[in-house]
């Protein structure tokens, strides 16, 4: 009597839990870091430059500076902070966005390897295809894979032409940054609060009193997840306040959870 050898099976768990903590994780450190160095810039006598860090063993070269005032220095120095935020910031999302890929690639589809090869070997393939790809169609890729699209999707593209703009252009609008009305924008996902007044919503505005207009000593707060929009001209300067950080901050919060929210369960949720 002839057995037929069944082909050795290995399952391999992935945990959608773990498509959300690169974009989680940078959004909170970028946050501490944008509210920390504004804090301080913010109360810094920039007139001048500051004075070398030194201790009683140091020696340190003083750099003739150049000479701009203190609104110039302080523009200077936020744009640089803020490139490097937004770059760890999208790196995150990018991560998320890749650990998504390798889950939608991999999980629910019977995959044959070679005997004796490794985790890391089968996995290898699906990680260079994710990082090959460009942002927008990577984040075009994995959005057409999940069980509904993700909100403000284009949003997410804006930031990372901020990020471009942050990063090579030191935060001055260039031609690549600019539609064909010469303009950038620059779009992100926040909590909008706001109360009813005459069948109008009236958003809540820091320092603005509430008038219910009605007699009534009480208003009801609502919420929902709303879209910000910033604009610059060609040759402006990206102006990004700590307040607008850290709603961008937010929105990559947003951005994971609703991620591994959306991911199909199986390839029974899968789109056909």
């Amino acid at each position: 009597m002839t057995t037929v050898e069944e082909t050795p099976r290995v399952a391999l768990e992935l945990r959608r839990e773990s498509v959300a903590v690169p974009a989680h994780a940078a959004a909170i450190q970028c946050q501490e870091v944008v509210d920390l160095y504004f804090g301080a810039l913010a109360v810094a006598d920039l007139s001048k430059p500051p004075s070398p860090a030194t201790t009683s063993t140091s020696i340190r070269h003083k750099i003739a500076g150049i000479n701009i005032d203190a609104t110039e220095r302080r523009l200077r120095h936020e744009s640089w902070i803020l490139a490097r935020a937004f770059q760890d910031l999208l790196r995150g999302v990018r991560e998320s966005l890749e650990r998504a890929y390798l889950l939608l690639e991999i999980a629910w589809k019977p995959h044959r390897v070679k005997s004796g090869s490794t985790l890391a070997e089968f996995i290898a393939p699906f990680k260079k295809r994710a990082s090959d790809l460009k942002f927008p169609d990577l984040l075009k890729y994995v959005n057409e894979s999940l069980t509904e699209p993700l909100n403000f999707s284009d949003a997410y593209r804006s930031l990372q032409n901020a990020r471009n703009c942050l990063e090579h252009r030191g935060g001055i609008v260039g031609a690549r940054d600019v539609d064909g009305s010469g303009t950038m924008r620059l779009m992100f996902p926040y909590v909008r609060i706001f109360y009813e007044r005459g069948g109008e919503e009236v958003d809540i505005e820091t320092g603005i009193p509430v008038n219910a207009e009605d007699g009534s000593d009480e208003v009801t707060l609502l919420m929902r997840i709303a879209l910000r929009e910033r604009s610059f001209k060609l040759n402006e300067r990206l102006k990004i306040t700590a307040t607008d950080f850290n709603e961008i901050a937010f929105s990559a919060f947003l951005f994971g959870s609703e991620l591994m929210g959306k991911l199909p369960n199986g390839p029974k949720d899968e789109k056909a």
